[in-house]
């Protein structure tokens, strides 16, 4: 079991999984014909609980989960185990920067017509939906995981996974040993006009990452000086961060700045000429716990709550915990990479309020 450092920054570099087609419709079997399913470790009330909302969402037709977020179709593989379990149900992730869910989240609610049933995100994101949007997030029932489950506010927010942010580069273009190792690394005047980075003036991954530079405990190491220095160094703007890995990938820019290990993956499961830095040197690596919020009057909701389950289940865990290089929430990591216990790091930024003290001078600096 992780201890609470690990819980703050357990995570790693995800190298390999395949993304596979997720969205499509469940084949509709009456309720009759699902075969009933046994969560390993559940209670049989537990299991008889999570098969009744299973033939429910299959009984009613609403079937297909909708997950927003800025990189939900990262999860394919973890999607895919779900779907192999519960066959008849369905995934369907819609990708999108968190500037633009928001907005769609909002409208939604406004106008009543949910099309959503989970938003997943980095969890200072979805804290900061919690917070600002009251009518947005709402508490589910989630009867696998016990008092082990981590949450904000009432489980508005549910804890599930963590994630690293890392510098990649383009193998054919970059060494390994050419390649930087440190932020301090990235004001070499070499990579002047050669970096590329997601827009840090608008809500996202690489916005928290340039915060965690700013705040307390790493002012002194770099703090606004350091990034005046690396905004100097003509940093490219990305159109959005899932496109930073794709660029590096293709040869326009040999290093990307401050990329979600997911994204980075997407890329590597392609066979492209990329690699990445992890850790980094000088105890600059970023790690985030990723969030789920469960969306208030959902379509789907019978459907998402038993994905839901199935994820805080031993089930769920260890499918999680199948990639060699992720670390599950609930599980023991039994991988080959250290845990964050082990190395020093920079704080997970996850109070939105430390992020927008810190904001405005982001937009200062990159604006």
């Amino acid at each position: 079991m992780f201890t609470a450092r690990d819980r703050v920054g357990a995570a790693a570099v995800i190298t390999a999984s395949t993304i596979v087609a997720l969205a499509g419709c469940g084949s509709g079997a009456p309720a009759s014909e699902a075969t009933p399913v046994e969560l390993t470790g559940a209670s049989a009330e537990t299991n008889d609980y999570v098969n009744e909302l299973y033939r429910s969402a299959i009984d009613s037709g609403k079937t297909d989960i909708v997950v927003y977020g800025p990189a939900p179709s990262t999860d394919a593989a973890l999607f895919t185990a779900f779907t192999e379990t519960f066959p008849e149900l369905s995934i369907v992730p819609q990708d999108a920067p968190d500037s633009q869910t928001f907005t769609k989240l909002q409208v939604e609610a406004e106008s009543g017509s949910r099309i959503a049933d989970l938003y997943t995100g980095g969890s200072s994101s979805v804290v900061q939906l919690v917070r600002d949007e009251p009518d947005i997030c709402t508490v589910p029932d989630i009867r696998t995981a016990g008092d082990e489950l981590i949450s904000y506010d009432e489980t508005a927010l549910l804890y599930y996974r963590y994630t690293a942010f890392t510098f990649v580069y383009n193998t054919d273009l970059v060494s390994e040993e050419e390649a930087p190792k440190s932020w301090e690394d990235l004001l070499d005047p070499k990579w002047k006009g050669q970096l590329l980075i997601g827009d840090p003036t608008v809500t996202g991954g690489v916005r928290h990452v340039l915060t965690q530079l700013l705040v307390p405990e790493t002012a002194d190491t770099w703090g606004e000086e350091y990034l005046e220095q690396l905004a100097a160094q003509d940093l490219n703007i990305a159109e959005s961060e899932p496109t930073v890995p794709a660029d590096i990938a293709s040869g326009r820019f040999p290093v990307g700045v401050g990329v979600y290990s997911g994204f980075y993956a997407a890329q590597k499961a392609k066979d492209a000429p990329i690699a990445a830095v992890f850790p980094f040197d000088n105890g600059g690596t970023y790690f985030g716990s990723s969030g789920l919020c469960t969306v208030t009057d959902s379509p789907n909701a019978d459907a998402a709550l038993v994905f839901l389950n199935w994820l805080f289940s031993e089930d769920g865990q260890a499918a999680l915990q199948d990639d060699p290089n992720s670390y599950a929430h609930l599980l023991e990591y039994t991988g080959d990479l250290p845990l964050p216990s082990s190395f020093e790091h920079i704080p997970d930024g996850e109070d939105p309020a430390v992020n927008a003290e810190y904001a405005p001078v982001l937009d200062r600096i990159f604006g």
